[in-house]
């Protein structure tokens, strides 16, 4: 074996630690390390639909600004260097597998046993601190308030639409997650909301209000209108109007993602970043965020999309619609999580798709392809191939030059088929490395 493949394996045995919601812990751990979190200005993101992609388009938008950006997302498509960006490239291996030793020196000597997660969040913190970046764009993995990277002390929180995720951990009620997902609002700390949804709105303010945090609420005080099909908005925001905004990423559900990444971007230039109108334009026009309505073949026509709860499944076939039209009814291959609402997003899909393969994700938790035929054979077709990279390689032979393939229903089932097509373009991974 490999030394890479070691200090994985040995990362990945920390998954069955399960999850820890205890930020001492983090503060414990990262004390150790000299507390890099403190040395970074970051803009930290929460909510249950859209927060990639405002992390993606806010860090495309600071790079063509000339800043130096980190960006912290979850979970990752393929490589787990992808998690962890400077400049728009991943971490180099050599040194990921450094700081993965570095770390695991240092908290084995202390007794300390951090999860995956925390031991992923700890290692991006001193990546960041130690390469100086200008500012880091950090995304929560599961709610807020206890989440590992809720250590952190932004001067920008960003909120995005709330729905319901994740309820075995953050509440049956939409007011419950808000509560959740509003932790990461710290006092005085301006926060920019893109909650639409009344009940969450009026935690969301609630705690802002507690916490002498000023709001940029969307519909309130920004708003924008959108020129669907085309990927343009106008944006009106308190002190910034930019019309006519290209969007590079697919999809309206998008729209409102580009927004509320503006209304981000609005709230630092009052804090005076040096952020021009001009790499806002360029920013928005080239972001790129693998996964989300993402075209990875042309013949066929090949989207994958990680929608896997029931918001971002609307999200999805509305997408369908304005892209592709009504009448467009694609071959599907779909897999999820066991704890995922897997029949509530069959019947949204199973109307719209012209037959259904199903498969199995691989990582942890996941469902039986064979529970969900039931669901999708009243609609369609359904048949079941366990492996997905054997399930996509099927629907690709099967289909001619002008069908159209939909692949989605879990982050874990999309990533293992990008595997296969980035195989089929000679490529290992979805970014660059990062300089090193």
């Amino acid at each position: 074996m490999d030394a890479l493949a070691e200090t994985l394996n040995w990362l990945y045995s920390l998954e069955a630690r399960g999850e820890i919601y205890k930020l001492e812990r983090m503060e414990t751990a990262l004390s150790l390390i000299g507390n890099p979190h403190l040395r970074l200005a970051a803009v930290h993101i929460a909510g249950t639909k859209g927060k990639g992609s405002v992390a993606a388009m806010l860090d495309s938008c600071l790079r063509a600004a000339g800043l130096r950006t980190g960006l912290y997302t979850k979970p990752h498509l393929v490589n787990l260097a992808e998690r962890t960006r400077i400049n728009g490239g991943e971490i180099p291996v050599r040194l990921l597998l450094d700081y993965i030793r570095r770390l695991r020196a240092v908290f084995e000597g202390a007794g300390l046993g951090l999860t995956f997660f925390e031991f992923t969040v700890a290692l991006m913190f001193l990546y960041f601190a130690e390469a100086g970046v200008d500012v880091a764009v950090i995304e929560t993995g599961l709610g807020g308030r206890l989440d590992s990277t809720n250590v952190v002390r932004p001067f920008l929180s960003v909120i995005t639409p709330i729905g319901f995720d994740h309820m075995e951990y953050l509440g049956y009620t939409i007011p419950a997650i808000a509560s959740e997902k509003g932790g990461i609002i710290k006092p005085g700390v301006p926060v920019v909301v893109g909650a639409r949804d009344p009940e969450a709105r009026t935690m969301l303010l609630s705690i802002a209000a507690q916490r002498q945090s000023a709001v940029r609420l969307i519909e309130r005080d920004f708003r924008f209108s959108s020129h669907s099909p085309a990927r343009r908005i106008d944006y009106q925001g308190l002190g910034l109007r930019l019309d006519d905004v290209e969007i590079g990423l697919a999809g309206p559900f998008q729209h409102e993602n580009a927004a509320i990444a503006l209304a981000a971007l609005e709230a630092m230039r009052t804090q005076g970043w040096p952020i021009s109108e001009q790499a806002i334009r360029l920013g928005m026009r080239e972001v790129y965020w693998p996964g989300r309505f993402d075209v990875v073949s042309r013949s066929p026509l090949v989207i994958i999309d990680c929608a896997h709860n029931e918001l971002s499944v609307t999200a999805l076939l509305e997408s369908l619609d304005v892209e592709l039209g009504r009448g467009v009814k694609p071959r599907l291959v779909f897999g999820c999580l066991a704890d995922k609402d897997w029949k509530r997003m069959g019947e949204l899909l199973g109307p719209r798709v012209r037959d259904v393969v199903l498969a199995r994700v691989k990582p942890k938790r996941p469902l039986d392809p064979h529970n969900l035929v039931p669901v999708f054979s009243r609609y369609a077709p359904a048949r079941v191939e366990p492996d997905a990279v054997k399930a996509i390689d099927l629907v690709m032979n099967e289909s001619g030059r002008d069908d159209v393939v939909l692949v989605t229903g879990s982050v874990y089932l999309a990533g293992e088929i990008y595997g296969y097509f980035l195989a089929r373009q000679g490529r290992t991974g979805l970014f660059p490395e990062a300089e090193a």
